[in-house]
């Protein structure tokens, strides 16, 4: 019974990436049809993307269920349920970055899309690395720490053109209601590549441990 409870826990697991996968890549075409004007792709998008945060929510807690119950020893349910929680993380980013848009359409100068387009690309990529590594940890690969290097390499990429963004913003024309708009939805962007890294972190200490 108890193994059976912990392949339930491991198939829920990839499920929740998966699903939280799904939810980052509805987020960044939600930005993509924002930059684009297209109104209806973008409505599509939001709620998609809405969506998908719930399903994740509802896949971490009947994972979180059977691991309350007894799956796993305790010194390895812990961690298995902080991971679980990081990775949630990730899709509630997603939504409130969708959200922000949503509620404030923020006017966004036509000369920062294409930075901020490559801002999101990065921090969407962050999200696909911590993936992989998550894949390959439940594979025993010994790949799996190259995978949560190139988060964190991809991680510091994405500060940095947060920073050359902020810049450009407080140094430009605009009233500075529009300026901390911006600000927030540079920092909106940012928050995919942060939560990835700290699921990326848990991922290496558990691998280090031999948790999965």
């Amino acid at each position: 019974m108890l193994f059976k409870k912990e392949v339930k826990v491991q198939e829920l697991m990839r499920q929740h990436v998966e699903t939280v996968s799904q939810a980052v890549n509805s987020w960044e075409e939600t930005f993509l049809f924002y930059f684009k004007g297209d109104k209806q792709n973008f409505e599509d998008r939001v709620f998609s993307t809405i969506q998908l945060e719930t399903r994740a929510d509802e896949i971490r807690k009947e994972a979180q269920l059977i691991l309350y119950k007894g799956a796993y020893l305790p010194i390895f349910r812990e961690d298995l349920l902080d991971l679980l929680e990081l990775v949630d993380n990730i899709a509630d980013h997603a939504e409130r970055g969708v959200d922000f848009l949503h509620i404030e359409y923020p006017e966004i100068p036509s000369s920062w899309h294409e930075e901020l387009k490559i801002t999101i690309e990065k921090s969407h990529r962050s999200f696909n690395f911590f993936k992989e590594s998550f894949e390959m940890l439940h594979k025993g690969s010994s790949n799996m720490l190259s995978y949560t290097h190139k988060v964190q390499e991809t991680e510091k990429e994405v500060d940095k053109l947060q920073d050359e963004l902020m810049r450009k913003i407080f140094q430009s024309q605009l009233s500075l209601a529009h300026k901390l708009q911006l600000r927030d939805l540079v920092l909106t962007i940012g928050f995919i590549s942060d939560s990835s890294e700290n699921a990326s972190d848990k991922i290496s200490l558990m691998a280090i441990k031999g948790k999965i």
